[in-house]
């Protein structure tokens, strides 16, 4: 996976005094102030798909270890075609390995587990090492 580095921000930040943005966006927490928007984190990807949003309420930091968890998890999803596991790359039942897409047929799924090269706990999920 790639290493995040510092990066300079090339989008304008917006203020929102009139919460219109916000309740567009579905950023209004009900039982919360009806003048401050929960804060939200869009992670969009290059070809302007929203991969995730998390809302967090006014009470809660937000978490950035696990922003860069998922930004790291998305870069080796697309790039290898895999899937990551819970807690990846932290899981300590799997370590660094992630789940490769099931199979679409028997044949497929029968070379998958006499291979050697997955980790199967069934037909229908394998792990593999991340590759680097």
């Amino acid at each position: 996976y790639k290493e995040m580095k510092d990066v300079e921000v090339k989008f304008p930040l917006i203020e929102d005094i009139t919460m219109e943005v916000a309740q567009k966006y579905g950023m209004m927490m009900p039982g919360e102030s009806n003048t401050k928007a929960v804060r939200a984190v869009f992670v969009i990807d290059p070809k302007g798909i929203i991969r995730t949003i998390i809302y967090y309420p006014l009470s809660l930091g937000r978490n950035f270890d696990e922003f860069i968890r998922m930004i790291k998890g998305f870069q080796v999803a697309d790039s290898q075609k895999v899937a990551m596991p819970a807690n990846w790359p932290n899981n300590e039942l799997i370590k660094d390995r992630v789940i490769v897409p099931p199979p679409t047929d028997v044949q497929t799924a029968e070379a998958r587990v006499q291979s050697g090269e997955y980790e199967c706990y069934d037909w229908w999920l394998c792990h593999k090492p991340v590759a680097e």
